[in-house]
């Protein structure tokens, strides 16, 4: 009988998808019955919020205190079978259902389709990592998923409590360090949506933003390809913008393009920094001790290099050590090649204030518009 009208009644209040009162843009698969159950309760909420507030209004006018009258009698009715089964049995009833709906949506979105894509989560102080395992492929604060079909995301923290919440999928699941957790969703509309940290993880947990991309079949097949070889195929002279468009929003949330101060130091004259030697470490040592003929960082590339593949080896002054481990793991070895070359030329790429320069257009030459001509033909 409940699961009948589980059944029944989400299908008469209907599949919404676009925005209401309370929740934004549908585009999942489950949206609609969470949809449902949200205002489901809230109905309930309307009509004894309505029914206490009258009988509030009513009693407090009908036996409200008669000036005129110097006693009160104390005579009247003290218990009433009827009424207070009513009102005992009636709301068991309606706490009952709102349990039962709540938990067979909660059991659904636990356990996902066996045919469900899988996609690794990694959250960290605060950025988010997507993982591919069927393409090899790894994207930082961006989530490219197939339209149609159950993505089932695998998500751990490499270091404190985060929750992952697309508000347009109806989707949320806490992510705890040292244990795995899921969470799986359908997308039904194509299109761009917001993902959030939705579990307060420090200083800087507003920004741990990322967007996930919803395709068609083919057009997600194609995007897979080009992320699984965009950085081997292209010529060195374009890894440094590649780095900064597709790298960069893994370091955003610590590490700024304009100076600012962040968690971590400022990316702006960070080359000139390196090779002047200024930087100064925790350990009171400076950059340029490592620096003399036959040190380790004889060639400035190498402290770059090193400090994205062991970040705590030496930690800059003013700073704490909050960069992951894993955070190595999760690049090729030209992926680190093309941030370090993003650090030697980022006068380049960016403008004195962090905003990215967009290279000139391509010409195009001369000649190659064809234009239609009349004549004798002399």
């Amino acid at each position: 009988m409940m699961s009948h009208l589980l059944n029944i009644l989400p299908a008469i209040y209907g599949d919404a998808t676009g925005p209401t009162f309370w929740m934004p843009e549908a585009a999942s698969s489950v949206a609609g019955e969470i949809d449902w159950i949200l205002e489901f309760i809230n109905v309930i909420s309307y009509i004894f919020f309505f029914i206490i507030v009258f009988a509030l209004v009513y009693l407090a006018v009908k036996y409200r205190r008669d000036p005129s009258r110097k006693q009160i009698s104390g005579d009247g009715p003290t218990h009433n079978m009827a009424l207070e089964l009513t009102w005992t049995i009636i709301p068991t009833l309606i706490v009952l259902v709102i349990f039962w709906v709540g938990m067979v949506g909660y059991i659904d979105l636990r356990e996902s389709p066996d045919d469900s894509y899988e996609v690794s989560v990694a959250a960290q102080k605060w950025s988010w990592t997507f993982t591919h395992p069927d393409y090899a492929v790894t994207q930082g604060g961006e989530l490219t998923v197939p339209l149609g079909k159950p993505v089932r995301l695998v998500m751990t923290s490499a270091d404190v409590l985060h929750s992952l919440f697309v508000p347009a999928f109806r989707v949320k699941q806490d992510i705890v360090p040292g244990r795995y957790s899921t969470l799986w969703f359908e997308a039904t509309k194509p299109g761009s949506y917001q993902l959030y940290c939705t579990e307060y993880c420090g200083k800087d947990h507003s920004n741990m933003l990322a967007t996930v991309h919803v395709l068609p079949e083919d057009e997600f097949q194609d995007a897979m390809g080009k992320l699984a070889r965009e950085y081997e195929d292209l010529p060195d002279a374009d890894l440094p913008r590649y780095a900064l468009v597709r790298l960069y929003n893994r370091c955003a949330s610590c590490h700024s393009l304009d100076g600012s101060t962040g968690t971590g130091p400022s990316f702006k004259g960070l080359w000139d920094r390196t090779t002047g030697g200024s930087t100064v470490f925790t350990d009171g040592s400076s950059l340029e001790d490592h620096m003399a003929s036959g040190d380790e960082y004889e060639v400035p590339e190498n402290y770059i290099r090193d400090s994205i593949m062991n970040p705590g080896k030496y930690v800059v002054e003013n700073y704490t050590n909050v960069m992951p481990n894993n955070f190595a793991s999760q690049l090729k070895p030209r992926q680190v090649e093309a941030l370090v070359l993003m650090m030697k030329h980022l006068d380049q790429l960016v403008d004195e204030d962090g905003n990215i320069i967009e290279p000139p257009e391509a010409e195009e030459p001369k000649g190659s518009d064809m234009t239609e001509t009349t004549g004798d033909g002399g």
